[in-house]
């Protein structure tokens, strides 16, 4: 699932590279939200049994 989310990241990429090139804060943020979810993604592969981040939410706001 890593994989198809990274192909889509680089086709997302080349499709819009003018509306991302455009503005550094586009750019910036599409950086950004990218790299947190390989993060996830690569943090799931290696233990998938982690708490979620809604799960781990829940616990700590009541």
């Amino acid at each position: 699932m890593i994989y198809v989310f990274a192909v889509s990241l680089i086709y997302t990429m080349i499709k819009k590279k003018d509306q991302l090139l455009g503005a550094s804060r586009n750019l910036i943020l599409f950086l950004i939200l990218s790299i947190i979810g390989l993060t996830l993604g690569i943090v799931y592969v290696i233990n998938p049994y982690l708490p979620s981040i809604s799960a781990m939410l829940e616990k700590y706001m009541k």
